[in-house]
């Protein structure tokens, strides 16, 4: 059974042209109309386009947010992660960006190719270039990894660095988006993957709690006395205004409002997929990539909001394997899918959840929310980290 198409008029924009502009994707897309001018949005607030739909690269400006980040970093940025996505129309499309905003195609061929950026074989590439390319490599495979210092040492400021972090991370979920998008609306997710791949899967362990962590940033945040009337709208609330992760985030106003208006229409929505399985497609994904604290945060959500933890303790401890039920097991399997680079989930994942019930508006809702932790853990992860998990990782590391 469909859902009533609620009517929109809105003109093809960059995540139709990401995920294949079909019509099927327009009519899903417009089950949730709020997410389709929020998501052109944060590219316009990341790219500055000249208006709020799709409108001629050569439009975009040298900088962007305010912060001083340049548009060609910005693009070289996006276009390293389209690449390691496999999506050919976000290649294609933020090629055209850098190409425009660098003035020469050396620069994106090198990225597409995959060629060193630095030493005498790119002594063109201007090194901070070289160093947001190098950073949106890390942030799309290795979040974890991807700490501010390597970028200081290219010249980055602080806002700088909460701005390309925002950049990576957003079109890594622009990519992830268009992939389960693409999915639900032709049964191919665009990136290439064998259809016939093992499903994705999660491991779970003793670092994965309910508790309360404490996020310890590796830049600084603002001071609650530093935030304008502006951070306080955009941050939505005293809970967030009180975070030092939110704060942190706040050294960027612009991409911060779009981001939190994008988060609150993705998990507050009304109907469609309940809430506890949104927040568990979150939990999902953040076992995926490893980030403890968000981890912990959307498990709480999820027990809280389903009423018995015992399930939600069984996955955090067991990842994949846990007894969860078939429905929680197939919502958790098609998120976790949707995680990887490029992204691993396939058809006969969707056809699965379609067997069970959950309705088109369902399925587009757990979309969302699984991409949108494409964005949030990335952030999460590069720019601090869990108390006492930086000393353990260089523990690791030292022991080899």
């Amino acid at each position: 059974m469909h859902e009533a198409v609620p009517k929109t008029d809105h003109p093809l924009d960059v995540l139709d042209h990401f995920a294949g502009a079909t019509q099927e994707l327009a009519r899903l897309r417009a089950l949730r109309p709020e997410l389709i001018e929020l998501e052109q949005r944060a590219y316009d607030v990341l790219f500055q386009t000249a208006t709020g739909h799709v409108t001629s690269p050569r439009t975009a400006p040298a900088t962007a947010t305010g912060t001083g980040v340049s548009a060609a970093e910005r693009a070289a940025a996006a276009l390293a992660v389209a690449v390691e996505h496999r999506r050919g129309p976000a290649v294609d499309h933020y090629r055209t960006l850098l190409d425009t905003a660098a003035g020469d195609t050396t620069t994106a061929d090198r990225i597409i190719t995959r060629a060193p950026l630095d030493g005498d074989t790119a002594a063109a590439t201007p090194r901070r270039i070289a160093a947001a390319v190098a950073h949106a490599r890390l942030l799309t495979h290795t979040p974890a990894e991807g700490g501010p210092d390597a970028l200081r040492a290219a010249g980055f400021t602080d806002p700088q660095i909460v701005t390309l972090a925002q950049t990576i991370a957003f079109a890594n979920h622009q990519m992830q988006l268009a992939a389960g998008l693409a999915l639900l609306a032709t049964g191919d997710s665009g990136t290439g993957t064998d259809p016939g791949t093992p499903s994705t899967t999660v491991a779970g362990g003793p670092r994965y709690t309910t508790d309360v962590l404490t996020w310890r940033p590796a830049i600084r945040p603002l001071a609650p006395e530093e935030l304008s009337e502006e951070h306080r709208t955009a941050l939505a609330g005293k809970a967030r205004v009180d975070t030092p992760y939110f704060r942190t985030l706040g050294h960027d106003l612009g991409i911060l409002a779009v981001r939190t208006a994008i988060d609150l229409a993705a998990f507050t929505a009304e109907g469609g997929l309940p809430r506890a399985e949104r927040e568990l497609a979150a939990t999902a994904v953040s076992l995926y990539n490893g980030c403890v604290y968000c981890a912990s945060v959307h498990a709480r959500l999820t027990a809280r909001l389903h009423g018995d933890p015992a399930p939600v303790r069984r996955f955090l401890a067991y990842g994949s394997t846990a007894v969860l039920g078939r429905r929680w097991k197939l919502i958790a399997r098609f998120a976790a899918g949707l995680a990887p680079v490029p992204a691993t989930a396939a058809e006969a994942d969707v056809e699965a959840l379609r067997a069970l019930g959950l309705t088109e508006l369902a399925l587009v809702d757990l979309v969302h929310c699984a991409a949108f932790f494409g964005w949030a853990n990335r952030l999460m992860l590069s720019l601090g980290s869990v108390e006492g998990e930086a000393q353990e990782n260089a523990e690791r590391k030292a022991t080899g």
